[in-house]
């Protein structure tokens, strides 16, 4: 058995395959290989269908092997000649080619005269550098079209040896559909680049080609029939393709500068706009110099951008290439000639630097030699510059900006409320803070007068607006204003005026809301005349009997002495109790969550404590329903009878000498509640929750008619919470008030 044999044709294959995976994907690539093909059938059937054919004019004495190299030397001459016109990011190029093509069908048989014409512009396109791509598009091109001017030339004009009517029409028609075959290609590789229809491309083409294709017929059809009769005239004959050659170039500088002129005025509203400066500098600067490549190097590592032809549309960034890091510290603009990126042939490097400052390095490439001239590496350099001075900006726009934002910020966080108002008080700022006062965002304030957005009292309005003057700038002032939660504010407005002469250009004011404090001060007024009413309503009859004991006491019956002992007794229990509270409270904390206190719980029956509470409130007035048998409740039985006799006590403190306080007893699995009902004048729906809150009175310590510290409620509701309970209200004025205290079974 022998062993297979190694299979030598793979790697060949996969090559291939992978060549006719790359052309179906590339549209470009599919046109340039459909030219081609092309170019190869026409071609073929000017050699073997026009193989006998002889030339269309004869009088030149020159055998075929001089004359044919002296054309492929004319015809090349004639293509290197060139005119570049831009259309969008591609370039169409422009010569004396077509003229030259016209001699050559007219002087050699067909064969040759295709051979001139091939030879001639694949040596153009050597000399030229051309990139391969399009030396074989134009290659394919320019065979298809010239094999039917010769097909045409010779079907109708035939051989005669002279201008004949029908060589003067064969020219024309051949010279005609050589324009059309050849737009026609161009058009296909245009559409794919500026991504329009091919029609699109062949009927904005169509009026300068005609004419191209007259002047072809004009050039190539005299040159050739002087060279024939007067040989010595032909150098006359340079003066219209020179002056064609002239008027060409005219127009393509022209269409540059357009171009040129539209792209610089984009990059100068990109630059103005500082955003994403380089890239916009790299596309339109590419765009505008027809440049092959663009690159942008700042200083730092790995700082670099660069645009090329084949990238038009995409800004890569990526390393600073060896050829530009070699040249960051050449001064001014410079052009290199070794070390270049592959298929450039010039390359121009300038710095970008501006207010003194370096920032980097900008680099443009050309394939072309000569491309770039003086006057445009000049403005490269001054565009370069202007680069540096838009980023400069956009730096100091970045911190501007940056520092903005922080100070925003800290006007939005604030917890004062800032505005700033013009000399016409009118706002122009609005923070959140005022926002979560007045209800108004800063959208509905602005552009509105501050007297409308804040409800101050009338008499007050002056100092809202006129605080501050000339000679005194910085002022302030306390207002009262009603928020939107109806509730009334105190204020503190500091106002910071900017005066142009004796106008105010601008008012910065800073509010702080100082209703707090003002409560606060508030309580403690509050506070000082309760704790000193109270003090003093058992402290008077204590004083006046203990006098009177110590002045009379011998002479007063013993019945009298006992009833003054026992309310000097009552009078100071009662103070007894209020200093406990009072100390009780204090052990609390602020936190309405706080159960801190230590509480001794255990297993009570809840009956015994309502019945005891209310026997030793002692009045006919509460009315109690309980269970018969016990009700076991989890809480600390001392402090629950406290709880309960604080509810009763409030209830026939605050109801009429007529009416009844109702004690009811309930329980369920889970909970036994205590519910005191009275008949009085019943707690406002704002003063509901804050009836628990320490030193709240429902009444004006100044004017109150019942007594009290403000403290019962708010240890009743502290020690059931202590207990796992809570104290709940429901309350309606002139109606009554039900509380409950409510405890784990």
């Amino acid at each position: 058995m022998s062993a297979p044999l190694p299979h030598v044709g793979r790697p060949v294959l996969d090559r291939a395959a992978d060549a006719v995976r790359a052309w179906a994907r590339d549209p470009i690539l599919r046109r340039v290989v459909g030219v081609g093909l092309l170019g190869v059938l026409l071609a073929g059937a000017v050699v073997f269908g026009l193989a006998g054919n002889r030339a269309v004019l004869r009088g030149i004495d020159l055998p075929t092997a001089w004359l044919l190299p002296g054309l492929v030397v004319l015809t090349c001459l004639a293509e290197i000649a060139v005119v570049r016109l831009r259309h969008g990011d591609a370039v169409e190029e422009l010569s004396l080619y077509e003229a030259a093509l016209v001699v050559d069908v007219l002087l050699l048989p067909p064969r040759d005269a295709l051979i001139a014409a091939v030879a001639g512009l694949v040596i153009a396109s050597a000399v030229q550098r051309r990139p391969l791509i399009k030396a074989a598009f134009n290659l394919g091109t320019y065979t298809a079209a010239m094999a039917v001017l010769i097909l045409a030339m010779h079907a109708i004009g035939d051989a005669p040896g002279t201008v004949t009517v029908g060589v003067l029409v064969g020219v024309v028609v051949g010279t005609f559909a050589f324009t059309i075959v050849n737009l026609c290609c161009l058009a296909q590789i245009l559409a794919v680049i500026n991504d329009v229809s091919w029609w699109t491309i062949v009927r904005a083409e169509a009026r300068l080609s005609a004419y191209m294709a007259v002047g072809t017929v004009a050039t190539g059809l005299t040159t050739t029939v002087i060279g024939l009769e007067a040989p010595l005239l032909l150098p006359f004959m340079a003066m219209p393709a020179l002056a064609v050659t002239y008027a060409y170039r005219a127009a393509a500088r022209e269409a540059e500068e357009r171009v040129r002129s539209a792209c610089l005025l984009r990059l100068s509203h990109a630059l103005a706009e500082r955003e994403d400066v380089v890239r916009q500098f790299l596309l339109l600067v590419r765009e505008a110099f027809n440049a092959d490549l663009a690159v942008v190097a700042l200083d730092g590592p790995n700082a670099a951008w660069s645009v090329s032809a084949d990238q038009a549309a995409t800004v890569r960034p990526g390393e600073v290439p060896g050829y530009l890091a070699a040249a960051r510290d050449l001064e001014g603009p410079v052009q290199l000639t070794e070390n270049l990126p592959a298929g450039l042939r010039q390359l121009v490097v300038v710095p970008v630097e501006g207010g003194g400052r370096r920032l980097g390095t900008a680099a443009f490439g050309t394939r072309d030699r000569g491309r770039l001239s003086t006057g445009d590496i000049t403005l490269l350099a001054s565009l370069a510059s202007t680069l540096a001075v838009a980023m400069r900006g956009a730096e100091h726009l970045n911190r501007l900006t940056e520092e903005t934002s922080k100070l925003q910020a800290v006007v939005e966080q604030s917890a004062e409320g800032i505005l700033v108002i013009d000399g016409d008080g009118v706002v122009e700022m609005w923070n959140r803070a005022l926002t979560d006062l007045t209800g108004i965002d800063a959208a509905g304030a602005a552009g509105r007068h501050l007297a409308d957005l804040l409800d101050v009292p009338a008499e007050e309005e002056r100092e809202l607006l006129v605080p501050v003057s000339v000679e005194v700038p910085r002022a302030a002032t306390d207002l009262s204003v009603r928020g939107h939660d109806g509730e009334e504010h105190r204020l503190r407005m500091a106002h910071s005026a900017v005066f142009a002469g004796h106008r105010m250009l601008r008012d910065v004011i800073v509010i702080s809301d100082l209703t707090r404090e003002y409560r606060t001060e508030r309580l403690k007024s509050d506070f000082i005349a309760m704790v000193s009413h109270e003090l003093r309503t058992p402290l008077t009859p204590i004083i006046g009997y203990v006098d009177l004991l110590r002045r009379r006491g011998e002479r007063m019956t013993p019945q009298k002495r006992a009833d003054a002992l026992d309310l000097i007794g009552d009078r100071a229990a009662h103070l007894s109790r209020m200093v406990e509270d009072l100390l009780l409270a204090s052990r609390f904390g602020d936190n309405p969550d706080d159960v801190s206190l230590e509480v001794v719980t255990g297993s009570h029956d809840a009956g015994a404590i309502v019945a005891q509470a209310v026997q030793d409130l002692g009045s006919d007035r509460i009315t109690a329903t309980l269970p018969d048998g016990p009700v076991s409740a989890r809480c600390d039985s001392g402090r629950t009878l406290q709880i309960v006799t604080n509810l009763v006590g409030n209830g026939l403190k605050y109801s009429a000498e007529d009416q009844p306080v109702e004690v009811t007893l309930e329980h369920d699995d889970e909970q036994v509640r205590v519910v005191v009902r009275d008949h009085g004048r019943g707690i406002p729906a704002d003063a509901v929750d804050k009836v628990f809150e320490k030193f709240y009175r429902v009444e004006d310590p100044m004017t109150m008619s019942t007594s009290g510290t403000g403290l019962g409620l708010f240890i009743a509701r502290r020690l059931a919470r202590a207990m796992g309970g809570d104290v709940t209200v429901e309350s309606a004025p002139n109606v009554g008030s039900v509380f409950t205290l409510a405890l784990r079974r």
